[in-house]
């Protein structure tokens, strides 16, 4: 009997452990919203260092484009993205986040605004 508290406390712990550890990082699904000249609702996955790469279509100036979304966050919390079309740098992703949230600014030649970002 001993045996088995001892164990489901032992599980207990762990389980525990592992949520805590979860969000002592920035791995995760992301929320992006951004605002501005451009506005749009973007989810994507942080990969374990730190880094993320996506494709997204997205409607601007009268026309549909697939856009690469390339960036990363340091452990500072610097988040720098890097958006991509046809192989060209069209806009920059940069701000602050931490393990729950973030914020920041874009821009693009002739456009820009704000962005916000909530961990899942």
């Amino acid at each position: 009997m001993n045996s088995r508290i001892i164990s489901f406390i032992t599980i207990l712990f762990l389980i525990s452990a592992c949520s805590l550890f979860q969000k002592d990082t920035f791995q995760g699904t992301w929320v992006l919203t951004v605002k501005g000249d451009y506005n749009d609702t973007i989810e994507f996955n942080v990969s374990e260092d730190n880094t993320f790469s996506f494709l997204k279509s997205i409607a601007t100036q009268g026309q549909n484009y697939d856009a690469r979304f390339n960036g990363k966050i340091l452990a500072d919390g610097t988040f720098v993205c890097d958006v991509e079309i046809m192989s060209m740098k069209v806009a920059q992703f940069n701000g602050k986040v931490n393990y729950e949230n973030g914020s920041g600014t874009w821009s693009e030649t002739g456009m820009g605004g704000n962005w916000t970002a909530v961990k899942k």
